[in-house]
């Protein structure tokens, strides 16, 4: 491939990144008013405070975008420099997904500054809880489905806590924090990298079939409005992404926080619960995922709901002490 091609096409795997946060921020796309309100009870806040929470925080994403491209460009340039081991296209790629990756991770202070802004500390921290608990209960029956939304919407929570960090109470230690954050920036990466291999295979298949630049033209506006057919593509082998990802962050836990997570995932709020219910049923997770709101939790705890299943964690790594 020329430089301009791959530079070009370099710069295009970080457009598609970049749109990955619109379905793994703070709030997914259109909410239900029943799930909104749970959420806005459960944050003690009104509408108007987490809709200004939301614009608030646009202008960092739009900042990180504005100069995530020039460190690509650079990085890029001058890795290309070396022409006695030219770059494969997978490397420069992964290059750039490496740079945009550690924005997104550079995100957590400020992100969480603006959650403690218009929340509280106690109110970032219910949020990360709830995040963190819809992500566990999702991980813990991951293995046993092959719904791509339930696939999709794990992925879209591993993507938050990217951003956001694990709750506070967890209590990770520095070193804990430093492999618990490369093991998410893999994971992200061979994610990313996945999605747009299953993208261009589709789209160099579908290209074949075109006479035209007409046709080329319709099949191209075709492919991107059929994202959700590029997710399920790709579900099987996001699937054991995640719970690779899921195994690697357990396995660096002690006991003792392992206990911690045990207490706060039987204590589940009602919504976790049901959308949990229906991923156990095998049910359809659409209307879930495009109206979950990551921090929100019906009020309220149901004690004749069943105990969470346990899972163990095997195979190799590394595993802290208590």
């Amino acid at each position: 491939m020329k430089r301009p091609r791959l530079i070009a096409f370099c710069v295009f795997s970080m457009s598609m990144l970049m749109l990955s946060v619109a379905g793994s921020g703070f709030v997914l796309s259109q909410p239900s008013e029943e799930i909104r309100q749970a959420f806005f009870q459960d944050m003690q806040k009104s509408g108007d405070e987490i809709r200004q929470l939301s614009e608030s925080i646009m202008p960092l994403f739009a900042d990180m975008a504005k100069n995530m491209q020039p460190k690509v460009m650079a990085a890029i340039t001058e890795r290309m420099k070396d022409t006695s081991t030219p770059p494969t296209e997978e490397e420069m790629i992964k290059l750039g997904q490496d740079i945009a990756v550690d924005g997104f991770i550079e995100m957590r202070k400020p992100l969480n500054e603006k959650a403690t802004e218009f929340l509280s500390e106690e109110g970032r921290q219910k949020m990360h809880l709830r995040a963190f608990q819809a992500k566990m209960g999702l991980m813990e029956r991951l293995e046993a489905t092959d719904n791509p939304d339930a696939i999709e919407m794990a992925m879209q929570f591993h993507f938050t806590q990217l951003m956001c960090g694990y709750p506070d109470f967890l209590e990770l230690s520095p070193e804990q924090r430093e492999l618990v954050t490369q093991q998410q920036k893999e994971t992200q990466i061979e994610l990313q990298m996945l999605q747009l291999q299953v993208a261009k295979r589709r789209q160099a298949e579908a290209m074949q079939k075109a006479e035209t630049d007409e046709e080329r033209e319709r099949i191209s506006r075709t492919l991107e409005s059929n994202s959700d057919d590029v997710i399920k593509a790709f579900a099987p082998e996001m699937k054991k992404l995640l719970i690779k990802g899921h195994e690697d962050f357990m396995r660096v836990l002690t006991d003792a926080q392992k206990a911690k997570i045990k207490t706060v995932m039987a204590d589940l709020p009602d919504y976790i619960m049901n959308m949990l219910a229906d991923m156990d049923k095998g049910g359809d997770m659409s209307n879930v995922l495009n109206s979950w709101v990551p921090g929100m939790g019906a009020p309220g705890v149901n004690p004749n709901r069943e105990a969470p299943r346990e899972r163990t964690n095997t195979g190799g790594g590394r595993a802290f002490p208590n």
